[in-house]
C-alpha cells in the first residue's frame, strides 16, 4: 500500500471511529423515545384558568376524559435533551407557525382527516371548537413521523379506549366526591394489569388548600401508540410523578 492510499486508509478509520459514538447515541435516544397521552378531567380543566376562556367549556362540562394531546418525546435536535426544542417538527416554517401558534390557533393551517376520524376526533376532543387539533399537530404531530391521519387516528382510538374503560368509569363514579389516588391507582391496574399504575400521573389543580383533579396522563412505548391498548403499550420503567396528594377533589358538570 503506497503512502498515499495508506493516509486515506487510515482517514476513513479515523471518521468511522468518531461516528461510531454518534450513531450508538442516535440509537440510544431512539429506545428512549416514547409518547404521552394527556387526556383532560373536562369539568376539573372548565373550571381551572386553562380552561375559562375556552369555547369548548361554553356548556355544562360533560364528567368524561377528554382527548388534549399526544405527545412523542425524542430527542429530535439530537441536543442530548428531552425538551420544548424538540416539537415544531416543520423544518423552514418551523419559526412562523410557532409564532402563529402563540397568537391564534385558528390562524394555523387545518388539519386534513377523512370525515369519519373528523367526526370521531370531535368526540373524545372538545377542543376541537378552539382549534387545539392544529396546534397539537404543528407542535407534537409534526414529530411523530406519522401523517396526520395515522397520528390523529392513534390519539383518538386510545382515548376511545381510556374513556370506555372501568377506570373512567371509576373516575365518573367519584365525581362530586373526595377521591384518593391509591383507588384510582388501583382501578387503573384492574383494568389495563398489575404495575401498569406506574405509567399513571394524576394532575391537580391546587387552591386555598384544595385539590382537584384536572388531567391524567399515560407514558406510552413508541411502538404501541398504533397498537390495541393493553399491559405492554404502558412505559413502566420508572413511576410516573404526579401533582395529586393522598385524596382530592373530582368535579362534576
Amino acid at each position: 500500500m503506497n503512502g498515499r492510499a495508506g493516509q486515506i486508509v487510515r482517514a476513513a478509520v479515523f471518521f468511522c471511529a468518531l461516528l461510531m459514538p454518534l450513531a450508538a447515541r442516535a440509537d440510544a435516544f431512539a429506545e428512549e423515545a416514547s409518547y404521552v397521552l394527556a387526556l383532560s378531567w373536562q369539568p376539573g380543566f372548565c373550571a381551572s384558568d386553562a380552561g375559562a376562556d375556552k369555547a369548548q367549556c361554553a356548556g355544562d362540562a360533560a364528567a368524561q376524559l377528554t382527548l388534549h394531546g399526544l405527545w412523542p418525546n425524542a430527542d429530535r435536535n439530537g441536543d442530548g435533551r428531552l425538551d420544548a426544542d424538540d416539537d415544531y417538527c416543520l423544518g423552514a416554517d418551523r419559526a412562523r407557525v410557532m409564532a402563529a401558534d402563540k397568537r391564534d390557533w385558528a390562524k394555523l393551517p387545518p388539519v386534513k382527516l377523512s370525515a369519519d376520524l373528523g367526526r370521531r376526533l370531535a368526540v373524545v376532543m372538545p377542543g376541537v371548537v378552539s382549534r387545539l387539533e392544529r396546534h397539537q399537530w404543528v407542535k407534537h404531530g409534526s414529530c411523530s413521523g406519522l401523517g396526520a391521519e395515522r397520528y390523529f387516528a392513534a390519539a383518538v382510538t386510545l382515548s376511545e379506549t381510556v374513556r370506555a374503560s372501568r377506570f373512567a368509569a371509576t373516575l365518573q363514579a367519584q365525581a362530586g366526591k373526595e377521591s384518593s389516588r391509591r383507588d384510582l391507582l388501583q382501578a387503573f391496574a384492574a383494568e389495563f394489569g398489575k404495575g401498569s399504575e406506574r405509567a399513571l400521573q394524576l394532575l391537580c389543580r391546587k387552591d386555598a388548600g384544595y385539590a382537584t383533579l384536572t388531567e391524567i396522563r399515560l407514558r406510552l412505548t413508541a411502538t404501541a401508540v398504533e397498537e390495541p391498548l393493553s399491559r405492554a403499550s404502558f412505559d413502566m420503567a420508572r413511576v410516573a410523578k404526579g401533582s395529586c396528594p393522598a385524596r382530592f377533589s373530582i368535579e362534576r358538570d
